[in-house]
């Protein structure tokens, strides 16, 4: 039975009782020096309960934390994952001003961003006057923080001569740039090699050395994919879609981890993985409570007209309801697909068939696209499903399942997870109408799998 630490007070009180039975004689009346003593010792003994009662939980990793659960991954062979900078190549643009005698960078090179971080060139490239240059950047700092954004500044910390001051990220810094392992996921790490302990090659195996490696958040392994004595993985990093996705170079250096650690005799290979999109339409009704309750009324769709993007104007075909307002939000579904079914928000409104943005949408609205009203569990909701779709693994056809895990988007799920909302009164799923599978290839091609992505996931009210 669980124990519970004592008071001070209650050890107290037991000390003295303690003292009357054993000593009867004694004075044990506030302040005696027996009380004294024996309040002193009930303090001294409530601290070591309250000390014993918090070092319990680092016996076993179940519960262990910190520097205590690192003792147990040591142990095991398990050790954290260390955190990890942001890198990519060709991602950073430094450009040689036309009139000067250009310039060079070298490797080593640091440079900064507005926010402290520092990062290093790591390829010597020579640029000519009035030309520019993409050249190898690597991030000095680590933690995602470092996974910057194409269109972002980095400043060099000492320019070369003959170069620009700053320069730009063309593209996105999204290879590596990993926190340190967080108690949570470390901790699973050494439950699952406590409960598969290495069995040479086990399905388990493949699993926990894949995930084992830096960077890589799941993996999944196909037992005898390619026939007898073979055996596939794919691996995933965190994230959202297609950041998820191992590069080529990845994918590589996982073969040669896992390579050195399987049996020899097996055919081993890591697995391409690709993204399917998928889209989600969602309707929902609210459970009455004000604060649940959609921004407009939609009964009637509003129908796009036009759309200006350079003053971000949305035109529809007929005139605004009038419970349409600036801050209220909108959704919208383009007639062609592909959109994102991301809120926007009204800056204000223009004419009596038309509203300003405050942002430009994912996807330009054209003509016959639908316009959808939006409110406070759009979100929720939209998010949950995201997350959902994001937590699906790798092709794991219902037919011909490799493992446990789950790959296909199920309506029932996706009803589930929108019942799930507070404030959702009940909610229909509209799209997908049946299971989405992730497909599996046959041969020449199962050298790729593929995952489920969400593309526009559109949440809106049920009339």
């Amino acid at each position: 039975m669980p124990f519970t630490v004592p008071t001070i007070d209650e050890l107290h009180a037991f000390l003295l009782a303690l003292t009357k039975a054993l000593l009867p004689a004694r004075d044990t009346s506030q302040p005696s020096r027996a009380w004294r003593e024996t309040r002193t010792m009930a303090g001294a003994v409530t601290d070591l309960h309250a000390h014993l009662d918090a070092v319990k939980d680092d016996v076993l990793p179940d519960k262990a934390e910190g520097d205590a659960l690192d003792r147990w991954g040591t142990i095991l062979g398990v050790p954290r994952k260390a955190a990890t900078g942001a890198r990519k190549s060709a991602a950073l643009r430094v450009t040689a001003p036309a009139g000067g005698g250009g310039g060079a960078v070298a490797p080593g090179d640091v440079l900064t961003h507005v926010s402290g971080l520092r990062f290093q060139v790591t390829e010597s490239e020579a640029i000519a006057a009035g030309n520019t240059a993409d050249v190898d950047v690597a991030a000095i700092d680590t933690g995602a923080d470092t996974r910057l954004n194409a269109g972002e500044t980095l400043t060099f910390s000492s320019p070369p001569a003959g170069l620009e001051e700053e320069a730009i990220l063309v593209l996105d810094l999204d290879e590596d740039g990993t926190d340190k392992e967080l108690d949570g996921p470390y901790r699973l790490r050494i439950l699952e090699r406590l409960a598969n302990p290495p069995l040479g090659g086990a399905q388990a195996d493949y699993v926990q050395w894949a995930t084992a490696v830096t960077g890589i958040a799941e993996a999944y392994c196909y037992p005898l994919r390619q026939g007898l004595g073979s055996v596939d993985l794919a691996a995933l990093h965190e994230g959202s879609g297609s950041a998820r996705l191992l590069l080529a170079g990845e994918i590589t250096d996982l073969q040669a981890t896992i390579d050195a650690l399987r049996p020899v005799d097996v055919t081993f290979r890591v697995l391409t993985v690709e993204a399917t999109d998928v889209d989600v339409e969602v309707t929902i009704v609210p459970n009455g409570d004000a604060l649940y309750a959609f921004d407009w009324d939609d009964s009637t769709p509003l129908e796009v007209s036009t759309w200006t993007a350079g003053t971000k104007t949305l035109k529809f075909t007929t005139d605004r309801p009038a419970s349409m307002l600036p801050n209220g939000r909108i959704t919208i579904k383009p007639a062609a697909g592909g959109g994102d079914g991301a809120q926007l928000v009204i800056e204000s409104l223009s004419g009596t068939d038309s509203v300003i943005l405050e942002e430009a949408p994912a996807t330009a609205p054209v003509a016959t696209d639908t316009v959808y009203a939006g409110g406070e569990l759009v979100d929720p909701v939209r998010d949950a499903i995201i997350a959902h779709i994001d937590s699906l693994g790798t092709s794991n056809t219902d037919a011909v399942p490799y493992g446990t895990w789950e790959a296909n988007l199920r309506p029932q799920n996706l009803y589930r997870i929108s019942q799930g909302i507070d404030g959702v009164r009940s909610s229909t799923v509209v799209d997908p109408a049946a299971t989405v599978e992730p497909a599996d290839n046959a041969y020449p091609d199962d050298g790729t799998v593929f995952i489920l992505a969400p593309r526009q996931i559109l949440v809106r009210w049920e009339h």
